[in-house]
């Protein structure tokens, strides 16, 4: 990821991170448990006396988590009723992640907050790049066009990893496969992309993977374990 840096900048951002909150990201394909663990971590921090600001990436129905601009463009995504192609869904989900950053995460993390975000720009990486064949380089050069430099680069991020069939039962238990939204809806093939995308980014970008295949509490476990080795946080 320092390619998208020049060498000032870094510097820069360096130096600046120190001052600022601390914000964690928790990636992963759908049915890995990325919301539970995350609504976990916001438990576990605020336990011990930090405030903590959640958000959903493109957006989310709760509005503490969202903004009403990114919700609405969260439905027009999800909506499979509206073919378009991978470069609309770049920039739709750039437009959301805009919003997010600049009404939510920036200011929380400017306040000193613990972000912990479910989801971000890895997510485009791996289902527009590797699952929609997507210049990747263009979608970092507009992800750090629509948000910045700090944006880029999460304090801690961790990516969920499940198999597809576990997936797959997770998250038939919780009804979605009836109303499949516009990337669920998409074949094996598709599926098996993004699966194997998000290993393929972990290793490229150099991403610590925890396997959620355990119960809550044990997967909850594991990523404190990760935190804590990627720098912990000050409780």
């Amino acid at each position: 990821m320092a390619g998208i840096f020049t060498e000032a900048a870094y510097c820069n951002y360096e130096v600046t991170m120190g001052s600022l909150g601390k914000y964690i990201v928790i990636e992963g394909n759908d049915g890995t448990g990325k919301s539970t663990q995350v609504a976990k971590l916001a438990d576990y921090f605020r336990e011990r006396g930090r405030t903590v600001c959640v958000v959903e990436e493109p957006g989310s129905e709760d509005p503490e988590k969202s903004t009403p601009i990114a919700d609405e463009l969260r439905k027009v995504i999800k909506n499979g009723d509206l073919a378009r192609s991978a470069a609309v869904n770049v920039a739709l989900f750039s437009a959301a992640r805009r919003e997010l950053w600049q009404e939510k995460i920036q200011p929380a993390l400017e306040r000193g907050e613990i972000v912990l975000s479910a989801r971000n720009y890895i997510s485009t990486l791996v289902y527009q790049g590797r699952g929609e064949g997507y210049d990747e380089s263009e979608i970092l050069r507009l992800t750090k066009l629509f948000t910045g430099e700090r944006y880029l680069r999460p304090d801690i991020m961790i990516i969920l990893s499940l198999s597809h069939d576990k997936r797959e039962e997770r998250i038939a238990m919780r009804g979605e496969l009836k109303n499949p939204d516009a990337f669920e809806s998409r074949g094996q093939d598709f599926q098996e992309k993004v699966d194997d995308g998000y290993l393929e980014i972990a290793k490229d970008y150099d991403i610590p993977v925890v396997l959620a295949d355990g119960n809550v509490e044990e997967v909850h476990d594991m990523l404190i374990d990760e935190i804590e080795i990627n720098g912990g946080i000050d409780v």
